[in-house]
């Protein structure tokens, strides 16, 4: 990864962090979208200041994606990986009769439709930036961050599975079929994890509400964040993945799906 540019959404987050951290240590220069908070960054910004830098970026604001963007690539040039992984995900439990339009609305926005943003505006810089001649061996391509939920499925939260389902299925299939145009190596795949320990899981993995989903699951076991972050360098890698698009790579230990009944049928 040594001068490949980086970009990383949702960058303060757990996963974020790790995934930050990981391509840092790989010898990429890297810049960090964030939505508000970034003071987890501050041990990244000072141990790597010359090859990272920190923007504060609304990814449901057109403009502020556009510009987000231009401004990494003032910083570090063309972005070779763009790893979106920012979400939203409403804790409380709601059934669909009882879900609000705004909620559904407001997930949509956030896990949806600045992934397209995002996606978009990735494509327009390669469009921008692409050098002249030879680009058979560029490393172009983006990785978004999926969910199990996509998948499976998640009862009283329809808003995020169906949020995450539409990034694994038709957005990744057909935008595979769009970046080649552009880099004819160009590729784009997504990692989808299952109940992975971040500091904004711990609070429900403390109340044990991941246990239903490891009572389906191989390994039994959670994820740790740095498991996300080695699946995003394979397939970042041309080296590593380059006969890769379209995927979806399920880090998920071996889940088969979510238990319903705690109670035997009679």
């Amino acid at each position: 990864m040594k001068g490949q540019h980086v970009l990383i959404t949702g960058a303060a987050g757990g996963i974020g962090f790790s995934v930050a951290r990981l391509f840092l240590e790989q010898g990429a220069n890297v810049s960090l979208h964030y939505n508000r908070t970034f003071e987890t960054l501050n041990s990244l910004l000072s141990q790597y200041a010359d090859r990272c830098c920190a923007l504060s970026v609304n990814a449901t604001d057109e403009q502020a994606v556009v510009k987000g963007i231009e401004q990494s690539c003032t910083r570090f040039g063309l972005i070779n990986v763009c790893i979106v992984n920012h979400a939203t995900y409403v804790d409380d439990e709601k059934p669909i009769w009882e879900m609000s339009l705004e909620q559904w609305q407001r997930t949509l926005d956030v896990n949806l439709t600045s992934y397209f943003l995002y996606a978009r505006e990735w494509c327009r810089q390669l469009i921008r930036l692409k050098p002249t001649g030879d680009i058979s061996n560029l490393n172009a391509n983006l990785i978004f961050i999926g969910s199990t939920a996509g998948k499976f499925g998640e009862a009283n939260h329809i808003d995020y599975a169906t949020s995450k389902g539409a990034i694994q299925s038709g957005f990744i299939k057909s935008l595979k079929n769009e970046i080649v145009h552009i880099i004819p190596n160009a590729r784009c795949n997504v990692i989808a994890p299952g109940w992975t320990r971040t500091p904004m899981a711990v609070t429900a993995i403390e109340e044990g509400k991941h246990l239903k989903a490891l009572r389906t699951t191989s390994l039994r076991k959670v994820a740790e964040t740095e498991d996300v972050a080695q699946a995003c360098l394979f397939f970042a890698s041309n080296r590593t993945a380059g006969h890769l698009t379209g995927n979806v790579l399920m880090v998920h230990g071996g889940m088969e799906g979510r238990v319903l009944w705690s109670e035997k049928l009679e």
